[in-house]
Parts: C-alpha cells; sequence; structure tokens
C-alpha cells in the first residue's frame, strides 16, 4: 500500500485509491511493462503506480535510454508496453521510439511528457505512438489511457488534446532534424554535425535549408531561438 506523503496530492491519492483500484481491477491482464524516465525517482514511482492500479506482472524502470534498448534487445518480440519519457538528458524520445519499434512490433509505446507546447505535443501526434500521457495527470486519466492502449485503442491525454485543438499548429519535426537541431544549439559547425551524424555535409546543408523552410526562417539564429521558444530543443 502507498504511504501517505506530506503534500495534500498524495493524501488524495491514498484517500481515493480504493475506488480507482476497482476501475482496472477487473479489466486489465496481466502483462509486461518497462518504463524510461532520466528522473530515477519518478521512473519509480510511476512503476509503483503501474503495479498498483494496472496490476501488470512485470513492471522494469530504467534510467537510461541504453539500458532499456538492451533489455528489450533481450526481451524479443514478446508483447510489452513501453512507458517513454520525451525528454531524456542524452537522447532524443522520438529517437528511443524509433528504435524499439525496430527491435520489436509488438512492443506498444506511450509517451509521457511534461510538454505543454503545441509543437512538441503535435511532434509526438505524428510519430504515431500508442499513447500520450501528461505527468500532470491524475491517476484516473493514467488509467484511461492505459486502459485504452490495452483495448487495441490510440488515446492521448485530455489535457494535452485540448492543448492541440486550442492552439495553431506549429511545423513539425522529424527525429534526426530534432538531433541536428540540438547540435546547432551546442555551436557545431556543419562538418562537426556531419562527422558526428555520419553524413555528408550536403546532406546536412539540405537538411538545414528545409528546416528553415519549415519555420519560415531566415538563418541558423532564427531556427534555433524559434526551436527553444517552442521546447523542440
Amino acid at each position: 500500500m502507498l504511504r501517505i506523503g506530506a503534500s495534500k496530492a498524495n493524501c488524495l491519492m491514498y484517500i481515493c485509491s480504493q475506488r480507482i483500484f476497482s476501475m482496472s481491477q477487473n479489466t486489465i491482464l496481466r502483462r509486461n511493462a518497462f518504463v524510461l524516465d532520466d528522473h530515477q525517482l519518478f521512473a519509480d514511482s510511476f512503476t509503483l503506480l503501474l503495479e498498483r492500479y494496472m496490476q501488470f506482472e512485470n513492471v522494469q524502470s530504467f534510467s537510461k535510454a541504453e539500458d532499456l534498448i538492451s533489455c528489450m534487445t533481450s526481451f524479443g518480440t514478446k508483447e510489452v508496453y513501453v512507458f517513454l519519457d520525451y525528454y531524456l538528458y542524452n537522447d532524443n524520445g522520438l529517437q528511443v521510439f524509433s528504435e524499439i519499434k525496430r527491435l520489436n512490433k509488438k512492443a506498444y509505446i506511450i509517451f509521457l511528457t511534461s510538454a505543454i507546447s503545441t509543437s512538441v505535443i503535435h511532434n509526438l501526434v505524428s510519430a504515431k505512438p500508442h499513447g500520450i500521457l501528461s505527468k500532470s495527470s491524475d491517476i484516473p486519466t493514467m488509467i484511461k489511457v492505459t486502459n485504452d492502449v490495452l483495448k487495441g485503442e490510440i488515446s492521448i491525454d485530455k489535457n494535452l488534446q485540448d492543448i492541440l485543438d486550442t492552439f495553431d499548429q506549429v511545423p513539425s519535426f522529424t527525429p534526426r532534424e530534432l538531433q541536428l537541431l540540438k547540435h546547432f544549439s551546442l555551436g557545431s559547425s556543419i562538418s562537426e554535425v556531419a562527422e558526428k551524424m555520419f553524413l555528408s555535409k550536403h546532406t546536412i546543408v539540405a537538411h538545414r535549408r528545409k528546416m528553415m523552410a519549415k519555420a519560415d526562417c531566415n538563418s541558423i539564429g532564427q531556427l534555433i531561438r524559434f526551436a527553444h521558444d517552442n521546447d523542440l530543443i
């Protein structure tokens, strides 16, 4: 049973736990799940929530993408549910998403995000995960989104859907383009980026030109500012 914390949120979560638990008890079969978040405390806490409310048979948490990928390589192609943080310190969540899909076609992926930027949410939707869950959501929302995915549906947290419905969409960028943006924001030259990404300088220039056109920018400085303003990097 979860401990009652000092905060009001934890107290309320504890008080309503029995009522919420009944929502999932009769609908969820035992399944395996992985959680990746570079904040270990969040990863472990979210793992406990999944074990308690969703009755996964086995839930493992990871704070490094390479550890998750290594585990998934050993896990094979069995059905698994992956709760994937979008913002990772040394990795891009969309790139990890692509790698998971390459390793296991039976992986059901739910993005976890603290983002409230329309552009970020739009990028996540464009990647076509099985679900997207805001880290600001409550437990009933977590249960609903996870239940929807378990039933084979695509589910987006209502709070995030409201943001998409309210604000104008901004252009979406591919995982590779986001990686390029990150390198450029760190001051890397075209030659340095080409070497790091094992691409030709011509390819890097073509990508940069395409990104600037998407964002309607006239310089790399404007493009980086656009990326920061929209929480893309």
